[in-house]
């Protein structure tokens, strides 16, 4: 028997599915289910006029940003300059259906293009959409699989690292270009080698022009932050606001015009004989026809089978599709404007953006930062607008790419240069330094690992760092350990676990408790007073305001025979933790007595596995339970008298 909901009770969030001779099961309701995959759903209701302007400004803005980088991308990934345009429309398209933050723009990016070079070098693009495929699916699965939470692992320190040495590591890629050299490099070190070897022949129009380039970029960047004067009136008001429009549009764009204008400075110098500059050359016209990935590839007299290909990409596999979870998150997380992120459902949308991508000749794709930026300042108000960019690129692919074979290759050099000098992040070393030292030894330690044994390795590097880092803290668990003698309750020992205990500590707070038992032996503990006792961190003791500084003295303070465990703050142990606190009971036991105080039922039962004759009690039974723990001990210590 089933019983559903009417067709008008859409907005319930569960509909209810009952068995004969069973209980009443949840089950989700598939429009919720639909509308959650596919956000426009919920968005286009109330799409209108002015919220489709926005988007179309922003689309058209992006366009102009997104076109000369994704032919650069392309370059920086070794790959013909179409490949970045075809990387540069479905994203827009399917992020417009399935995406949720307005300012992400789906396309190539420096850092998934370094990478792909990396993995990708010295073959074909089979491999590189073959990685775009796979990316998508590992994306997939670890959205679908809730896995999202993986990403937390990786701390900010180590992303700020690993950025910045990418950051250099595709700057310095791009020397080359910026001097017309010519060489293969696969690593920062590699490329710095060969650049001393070839400075030689280096070309002097390339070199001027790349200068150029660098200069008039860095000025346009600069136009959106020039103050303009407002005058008090309305019409000087009004004509100011323009101004300063036109200086950020013109800002805005300033890739596209740079490109334009050196493309056009080489096409009236060109000379087939002896041309100056190094040029992009042809670029193949029209859109890829869609197709499945090449699980087979020819390069050069080499066959290379599926199982291959993905032997070749190695641990690619799994980087790439990190590095874009991470950089689609961390994006939609700065302009979410304080509202609710479903990060789940952006790592989804990233996933279906590779996968559909890679039928159409892509190469890896994720977010950007800068496009971001952009589309923020650009007035973007919904996620359609990548469906307005993507239209433009369809029709740069049809009826401009004729024209591109004029563009020098210093110019896209220099429209990577100064995009990717920004990554580099000094600022947060000062922050650091101020606010968490030890976080600098991740950050350091995966930038230098980065630039020395290359970005993925570096990466992996920095992961270890924080683990290691992580370890360190989770073996010294905080433990305020008070001696309590406040004159209502008897003397005793109290401490206040908070969060989980892990096998990563349990030996230091096993012997730090067991030195409780031996005072000369009490390691460091914070300073507390407790009416007339304060225990010092040098160990020394006072009494009613008297120092006590040498044994004899200190000795007239009696050590405390009971222990009290305030578990209402702890959630979780685990084996090797349990297992210490048995041998500490045990220990406490020839001379006292360990009572656990507001016990979560969970960690009770927990501990009724490991402790026979655990000594239990809320708050209301400790001053009845810590009495007769007390008189028990000195009966026990007459007898045996």
């Amino acid at each position: 028997m089933f019983h559903g909901l009417d067709d008008n009770d859409t907005d319930n969030n569960e509909t209810y599915v009952v068995f004969k001779g069973s209980s009443m099961r949840k089950i989700p309701n598939p429009r919720r289910l639909i509308s959650g995959l596919f956000p426009i759903l919920r968005w286009s209701r109330s799409y209108d006029v002015g919220q489709a302007a926005g988007d179309l400004i922003a689309g058209i803005t992006i366009a102009l940003t997104l076109i000369p980088q994704s032919m650069a991308y392309a370059s920086l990934a070794g790959f013909e300059p179409q490949y970045g345009l075809y990387a540069s429309f479905i994203g827009g398209f399917v992020y417009a259906l399935m995406g949720t933050c307005p300012q992400v723009n789906i396309g190539p990016s420096a850092l998934l293009s370094l990478l792909t070079f990396t993995y990708t070098n010295g073959t074909n693009a089979d491999f590189a959409v073959l990685l775009c495929l796979m990316a998508g699916i590992v994306q997939l699965v670890a959205g679908f699989a809730q896995l999202g939470f993986l990403v937390e692992f990786v701390s900010l320190p180590v992303v700020s690292g690993f950025t910045s040495a990418a950051a250099l590591t595709i700057a310095s890629a791009q020397i080359k270009g910026l001097l017309g050299l010519k060489f293969s490099a696969d690593t920062f070190m590699d490329t710095w080698k060969n650049l001393f070897k070839h400075i030689g022949q280096t070309r002097m129009p390339d070199t001027l022009l790349s200068l150029s380039c660098c200069i008039v970029l860095m000025g346009l960047r600069a136009l959106k932050d020039i103050p303009i004067k407002k005058p008090e009136d309305d019409k000087g008001k009004r004509a100011a606001a323009v101004k300063t429009k036109c200086l950020w549009c013109l800002g805005v764009s300033r890739n596209a015009v740079v490109v334009v204008l050196a493309a056009t400075v080489a096409f009236f110098m060109f000379n087939d004989v002896n041309d100056p500059f190094l040029l992009t050359g042809k670029v193949t016209p029209g859109l890829p026809t869609p197709q499945p990935p090449a699980f087979e590839t020819i390069v050069g007299n080499r066959t290379y089978t599926a199982g291959q290909m993905l032997s070749h990409l190695g641990t690619g596999l799994i980087i790439v599709p990190m590095i874009g979870i991470l950089s689609n998150v961390a994006i939609a997380k700065a302009f979410a404007k304080g509202k609710t992120l479903d990060a789940t459902q952006e790592i989804v949308a990233l996933g279906f953006c590779s996968v559909i991508s890679s039928f159409f000749r892509s190469m890896p794709v994720n977010g950007s930062f800068s496009r971001s930026a952009v589309s923020e300042a650009s007035g973007v108000r919904t996620p359609g607008a990548g469906l307005y960019t993507g239209v433009i690129v369809i029709l740069t692919l049809v009826l401009l790419t004729p024209y591109f074979y004029f563009i020098p290759r210093a110019a896209l050099a220099s429209v990577i240069v100064c995009a990717v000098l920004n990554m580099v992040d000094i600022a947060i070393l000062k922050r650091l330094w101020k606010t968490s030292r030890p976080d600098l030894i991740p950050l350091l330690g995966c930038f230098v690992c980065c630039l020395g044994l290359g970005i993925e390795v570096g990466l992996i590097c920095g992961v270890g760092f924080d683990a290691i880092l992580l370890l360190y803290y989770q073996s010294r668990p905080p433990l305020d350990v008070k001696y309590v003698n406040d004159g209502i309750l008897p003397p005793h020992y109290a401490i206040r676990p908070v969060g989980g205990l892990s096998f990563a500590g349990a030996e230091r707070v096993r012997s730090k408790l067991l030195a409780l038992k031996r005072p000369k032996e009490i390691p460091v503990i914070r300073i507390t007073t407790i009416d007339s006792l304060t225990v010092l961190p040098d160990n020394n003791m006072t009494v009613n305001g008297t120092a006590l500084t040498n044994d004899v003295e200190a000795s007239a303070v009696r050590p405390a025979e009971v222990l009290i465990i305030y578990c209402d703050s702890l959630y979780r142990l685990d084996y090797t933790f349990s297992q210490s606190l048995k041998m500490l009971v045990i220990d406490w036991r020839r001379s006292g007595r360990v009572i656990f105080c507001n016990v979560k039922p969970a960690v009770k039962e927990q501990l009724s596995h490991v402790l026979q004759d655990a000594i239990y009690c809320d708050t209301e039974q400790l001053r009845t339970c810590l009495a007769s723990t007390i008189n028990e001990l000195h009966n026990t210590s007459d007898t045996a008298l």
